[in-house]
């Protein structure tokens, strides 16, 4: 018996990006101190006001199904401050609420991705991203950057991969370089992105 093409092409015959965490682990499990840079996972515990929120919210009886974008008191108030930090007029209707950011990844390369399609990326990037687009069928094409350009991708870049791809996705602040897109960056992105046609699919954490 033999295990989909989906899953034995994930990492395209590569690594899939976390031996330098399992490693990390191993050895704090060892008793080794290790500062972890790898998952963007905070080096502080949840807040205590929030586990008490939490509590109260599941011996409140809230522990069933949610509905399936999200509860709609969540999704209001998500929407107000995306619409508040940002001046795009949003609602609830806009919003999905998902598991975390790799399953909205993953939703969303489902969305606008057809088995085959081509999906762009930035190079450096999450160790997740390649095998996110290959896990809805679409084809990973990285656009490489520089530490000369300070890791921002050009227009100009992005439009000569752009031709023949359904959508690129960008993160800013980066994961691994933390370059931070300037305006012209993301204006370049953005031009390239309408001048093809492509959708933009922006990882904010």
């Amino acid at each position: 018996m033999e295990l989909s093409t989906r899953l034995t092409q994930l990492t395209a015959g590569g690594s899939d990006g976390w031996d330098v965490f399992y490693r990390a682990r191993r050895m704090i499990r060892a008793g080794t101190a290790v500062t972890q840079l790898t998952i963007g996972e905070h080096d502080i515990r949840t807040h205590p006001d929030i586990l008490a929120a939490m509590d109260r919210s599941a011996t409140g009886g809230h522990t069933g199904y949610a509905e399936v974008p999200g509860t709609a008191q969540l999704r209001d108030v998500v929407a107000k401050r995306i619409a508040e930090r940002t001046g795009v007029p949003t609602t609830a209707d806009n919003i999905l609420i998902t598991p975390g950011g790799q399953a909205g990844l993953f939703a969303a390369h489902n969305a606008v991705c057809n088995q085959d399609d081509t999906a762009l990326y930035i190079d450096p990037y999450y160790a997740t991203y390649p095998g996110t687009i290959r896990a809805v069928g679409a084809v990973a094409r990285a656009i490489a950057t520089t530490p000369e350009t300070a890791f921002q991708p050009s227009g100009a870049a992005i439009a000569a991969h752009a031709t023949d791809a359904k959508s690129l996705l960008i993160n800013t602040p980066n994961n691994p370089t933390g370059a931070v897109y300037s305006h012209e960056t993301l204006n370049g992105i953005a031009a390239a992105c309408q001048a093809h046609a492509k959708w933009l699919i922006s990882d904010e954490v």
